[in-house]
This record gives structure tokens, C-alpha cells and sequence, in this order.
């Protein structure tokens, strides 16, 4: 248990874990549609037999939805991350919880 825990009596360990996780989730559930409508936006041919040539516009949304699509999403969750400072207790070199 934790100095802040022991002083305060309330144990928060999980979270922390367990907002990132629920935002993780929520997250993957929308990426698939988010994905299908960044290629849809670029026109991207669906095909059985993969015989049609897609446009330069479904390639490029692909590369969109891939890498930049992604990293604006991912760069919100950032700020929680560096806004979270551990009791210095915490942080101890060599201590283990």
C-alpha cells in the first residue's frame, strides 16, 4: 500500500488503469467504423476478387487512416499522461509495491 493510501485510507491504484483502459476500449469499438468512413471519404473500391485498381484517393485515405487519423486521436491521451505525478513516495528508486 502506498504512503497517500495509508494516510488517507483510500486506495486509487486501479484508477488511473482503469480510465486508460475504458478510453482504450471505446477506442477500438470506434476505430473500425472511423477507418471504413476515412476510406469511404477517398473512395476506395471494395472487391471479392481483388481485381480493381483503387484510385490515388482510396490509396492515400488508406495512408491517412493508417498513420495521421491515429496519431490526432492518440495525442489527446497524452495530456493525462503528462499531467499525473506520483506521490513521491511512489517513486522511489528500489521500492517495489
Amino acid at each position: 500500500m502506498s504512503g497517500r493510501a495509508r494516510s488517507s485510507g483510500a486506495n486509487r491504484t486501479g484508477v488511473f488503469t482503469g480510465v486508460w483502459t475504458a478510453g482504450e476500449t471505446l477506442g477500438l469499438a470506434l476505430g473500425t467504423g472511423l477507418y471504413a468512413l476515412v476510406l469511404a471519404t477517398g473512395g476506395y473500391v471494395a472487391s471479392r476478387d481483388g481485381a480493381v485498381t483503387q484510385p490515388p484517393s482510396a490509396v492515400t485515405a488508406a495512408l491517412v487512416g493508417f498513420t495521421a487519423v491515429p496519431a490526432v486521436l492518440v495525442a489527446p491521451s497524452l495530456v493525462p499522461l503528462l499531467l499525473h505525478r506520483p506521490a513521491s513516495e511512489d517513486v522511489r528508486p528500489g521500492r517495489s509495491t
